[in-house]
């Protein structure tokens, strides 16, 4: 019987742990606020480079914002957003522990913190009242040095104890690192550490300078783990990312593709991070408007989206997508541009690779395009600027046969074509006036003439050095096209 009844008694606190352990299931977020007399507060959230919106609660009888489900939130960095001003409060949620009390006052949230229930919460917020701390004297010490500027002695003084302040955050941040290693405070705090260079010898500071900047980029993520799913809910994964990619490397199509490819391989394991970074890395490719960047979204298209990398992406959407990079890819900066075959105004072949010239400017335009009416005059200015330096201009017409009852025929075609050439001022003295009134070249094709007008620069090789350029700024740009190419013929021959 004693031992029916210890069973009994055994079951019963089994049953009450797992009550207990229910209890701690999902999030149970509770805040307080002093100084706060709205009746509101918004719940949100960090993702890549946006905060979001996740709920709203109404403050109960007891004074707190109470925000509970029986299900885990996505750990990261939330916010407490507050009325009327849409000012906020961070606070973390682990992956394993979202059950917080946060008591603190609405005019200063940092320093009043007070937290039950996360350890996490309690590290974050003590060293957040360190770094204001910290903040505080560095401003006073700057409003000290713009004081006595003039003054050398008292100058080096204050800069000194600025660095000091910084060598003591430093050290602050590495014990919270070291003492904490696996909370969120730790990895967010470990993340905004810059990798220490170590010192380099050369032959002079130029070589010394640039050991350091290649140890830089290759420990660039060295404290900071991309595949850590907590972190893109957070505001430190995305900055971190885009520096490296837009400010670290080199600037050019080449070396940003492989800044994308080695951001890619440290997310491949987080499925969430991973495609995110990869639908971030496309759309922003996608729109840009800086030159010779659509090599990057050509790259990030075909490598992952077209190779089966990217199953979220709906059948339809992806055709597009492929379609669009293959159309692309032969006409990036650097690709030897397609040689099209079509016809003067006497109706007698004419090749684009035929041309003998150094550079030649391939420029479509259509005879009711107002953007073309507008480039003409940029166009005969550039023209006549560069006629006796071996540059060429290939104007394609794109007025073509539509083949419909109404539509233009051959001749109606033709005299479209050069009545707008003479119109424009595109004598052919200066241009060299093509047209092709069935599209046999598929010049629409192979350029990827969606609109016009549209420009290309290529040299005596026909390589594409540069395209998509507004007729205005035709000049200057041929002018360091030029420079470029000069230059970077001194500098072969000087090897």
């Amino acid at each position: 019987m004693a031992l029916r009844i210890g069973i009994v008694l055994l079951f019963c606190l089994l049953l009450k742990a797992d009550g207990l352990m229910a209890q701690k299931k999902g999030h149970h977020i509770r805040l307080k606020l002093d100084n706060y007399p709205e009746k509101e507060v918004v719940l949100g959230f960090y993702f890549g480079d946006k905060p979001y919106v996740k709920d709203t609660a109404e403050v109960d009888p007891d004074g707190y914002f109470v925000f509970k489900a029986d299900t885990l939130l996505p750990c990261g960095v939330y916010l407490f957003v507050l009325k009327p001003d849409n000012t906020f409060i961070q606070f973390l949620l682990s992956e394993d522990n979202q059950q917080v009390t946060l008591t603190t006052d609405a005019k200063d949230p940092v320093n009043k913190m007070k937290v039950k229930g996360s350890e996490d919460n309690r590290i974050f917020y003590e060293y957040l009242v360190f770094l204001s701390k910290q903040r505080a004297i560095v401003d006073s010490l700057k409003a000290q040095l713009e004081q006595v500027k003039h003054n050398p002695a008292d100058s080096a003084r204050l800069v000194q104890q600025s660095a000091d302040i910084d060598k003591q955050v430093r050290k602050y941040q590495q014990d919270l690192v070291q003492k904490y290693p696996k909370t969120l405070s730790a990895r967010i705090v470990k993340s905004s550490l810059e990798p220490e260079i170590p010192e380099f010898e050369g032959a002079d500071a130029k070589e010394v300078q640039l050991k350091k900047y290649y140890w830089y980029r290759a420990h660039y993520f060295d404290n900071i783990n991309l595949a850590d799913p907590c972190l893109l809910r957070s505001p430190v994964l995305h900055p971190k990312v885009d520096n490296f990619v837009n400010k670290i490397v080199p600037q050019h199509p080449d070396s940003m593709n492989v800044a994308i490819d080695t951001v890619i391989a440290r997310v491949k394991d987080s499925p969430e991070t991973y495609k995110y970074f990869l639908i971030h890395f496309l759309n922003t490719y996608a729109k840009s408007n800086i030159v010779g960047m659509d090599a990057c979204y050509v790259h990030v298209a075909l490598k992952y989206y077209c190779n089966g990398g990217t199953p979220w992406v709906k059948e339809e959407d992806l055709e597009k997508i492929c379609d669009n990079a293959r159309r692309l890819e032969p006409i990036l900066i650097g690709k030897t541009a397609p040689n099209i075959t079509v016809r003067d105004r006497y109706n007698r072949l004419v090749s684009l690779w035929e041309v003998d010239a150094d550079y030649t400017v391939l420029f479509f335009w259509a005879p009711d395009c107002g953007h073309c009416k507008k480039a003409a005059p940029h166009m005969v200015e550039f023209a006549q600027k560069f006629k006796d330096r071996n540059i060429k201009v290939f104007n394609v017409c794109t007025a073509v046969v539509t083949g419909k009852d109404d539509a233009e025929t051959p001749e109606k075609v033709h005299k479209t074509c050069w009545d707008g050439a003479a119109e424009k001022g595109f004598d052919e003295a200066l241009f060299i006036n093509t047209y092709d009134p069935y599209i046999q070249s598929r010049y629409k094709q192979l350029y990827d003439v969606q609109s016009t007008p549209q420009i290309f620069i290529l040299d005596r090789k026909h390589e594409i050095l540069m395209k998509r350029i507004g007729a205005d700024k035709l000049i200057e740009v041929m002018e360091d096209v030029i420079r470029f190419q000069e230059e970077r013929k001194k500098g072969e021959r000087g090897k």
